[in-house]
């Protein structure tokens, strides 16, 4: 590859990205209601769901409609898959038709393979980062039961890309392929690039002579400007950012210009009241909920968690639609720790296996732009050897949870009555 090529903002399909807002929101209604309309008729769940609702099939006409529907949580997932095996029952299609099952972290399952082919929304995204036809792509997302890199690696072969799927872990093999391909692509947390770079560092590898690296996609943590500052002046390459769910694809990724997250557009996104589900006008916060497009396992209104407003202000770039503002904050107590979601409900289970303990609380620190998750425990009373009951409580973490975490036992009282179970103390500069 040599000498480092100039960036810019691309587009995988420039005529849709760029249509008229009016033509655009006349395709989204067609689309949602043949989602709409598909669901009902053949998916067990949300048929019920509807019907018990007395929302029949007449009742939902355009997108006017939308706010009629009710909003689907993860918890509402996670009981429906519990009460019908193995998908929840939200498929409208036989379950062995679907070619793969992940499973993700508290053991929530999601089908594969035949909705990614329809997905092109982190395609998109990685057009307007800057990729192109012949980049090589080091992908550090984890391909380990989770279905996150393998969208992004089908999305990067997508656009013409050559993927080198790595995973996290071993840095310093990752920095000597970086070195022998002449990578000039990343995929991945911004805090592992930061860890790639400082293991180059330490192997006495130059960053400018010796790494090619000209364009990254971060995503599944957030994204200090001080950390995209400090990275792009290391690595002389451009680093944007996008967001997203595994259940709802790319809902949001950034253009050269940064004026916000330009929402796909083959995506439905609103910002709602979290308790009317009603939507807020623009520029308001509220939550982010999304409806995708997928045929065989369609998530419809699906409530993120995640706080934001929307704008339809125009974009240099050239894209119609609505972006969203940078995400500000959470509705519940639920947070990601190195791009892993942990919720209250799981640290409850792992901790419940535990009569020795009286209270506890998961702490959320920052160091090193590295996340470090503690599980603070007051026990009922004192223990020959607490150090045995910490290792085995950290193993349980680490499977359960599958992101790793300390514990410290703290003395009676240092908890306070009424805390949070998870107490997010980073800061984001």
């Amino acid at each position: 590859m040599g000498d480092k090529r100039m960036t810019c903002a691309g587009f995988l399909d420039q005529a849709r990205e760029t249509m008229a807002w009016e033509t655009r929101r006349e395709d989204l209604n067609r689309r949602f209601l043949e989602i709409f309309r598909q669901a009902y008729r053949n998916s067990k769940t949300y048929g019920k769901r509807f019907q018990d609702l007395g929302i029949g099939l007449s009742e939902v006409q355009s997108l006017e409609d939308l706010e009629k529907l009710p909003l689907l949580r993860m918890t509402d997932l996670v009981e429906w898959q519990r009460k019908t095996w193995p998908l929840g029952g939200f498929e409208t299609v036989d379950p062995d038709a679907f070619q793969r099952i992940y499973i993700n972290s508290g053991v929530i399952f999601q089908p594969g393979a035949n909705w990614e082919q329809e997905d092109t929304s982190w395609a998109e995204a990685l057009c307007a980062a800057g990729f192109r036809r012949g980049d090589r792509i080091l992908n550090t997302f984890s391909y380990h039961m989770w279905p996150f890199a393998f969208m992004l690696d089908e999305s990067a072969k997508r656009i013409g890309a050559t993927v080198i799927p790595t995973g996290v872990g071993n840095t310093m093999m990752q920095v000597r392929i970086m070195q022998m391909l002449e990578i000039n692509g990343y995929m991945g947390t911004p805090s592992f690039l930061m860890t790639l770079v400082q293991r180059a560092e330490a192997m006495g590898v130059s960053l400018e002579k010796d790494l090619y690296l000209e364009t990254a996609l971060v995503s599944a943590e957030m994204l200090p400007e001080s950390l995209r500052v400090s990275l792009e002046k290391k690595l002389d390459m451009t680093i944007r950012q996008a967001y997203g769910t595994v259940f709802l694809g790319c809902i949001g990724y950034e253009c050269r210009d940064m004026s916000g997250l330009h929402v796909p557009h083959n995506v439905l996104v609103e910002v709602v009241d979290p308790q009317t589900g009603k939507q807020v006008p623009h520029g308001s916060a509220g939550e982010i909920v999304a409806t995708n497009f997928n045929s065989a396992y369609p998530m419809i209104r699906m409530a993120t968690g995640d706080l934001s407003s929307i704008t339809m202000e125009p974009c240099p770039c050239g894209r119609t639609g609505p972006k969203l503002r940078k995400i500000i904050g959470r509705i519940d107590q639920a947070t990601k720790v190195k791009g892993t979601f942990v919720h209250p409900w799981q640290a409850d289970e792992i901790v419940s296996r535990y009569p020795e303990i009286y209270k506890y609380q998961v702490v959320i620190t920052r160091e090193d732009h590295n996340d470090v998750m503690t599980f603070m425990v007051e026990l009922k009373e004192e223990l020959g050897e607490p150090h045995r009951l910490a290792n085995r409580l950290e193993r349980d973490i680490k499977d359960i949870l599958t992101v790793k975490g300390g514990v410290q036992i703290v003395p009676r009282g240092t908890i306070p009555d009424h805390h949070k179970k998870i107490e997010d103390r980073r800061r984001w500069d």
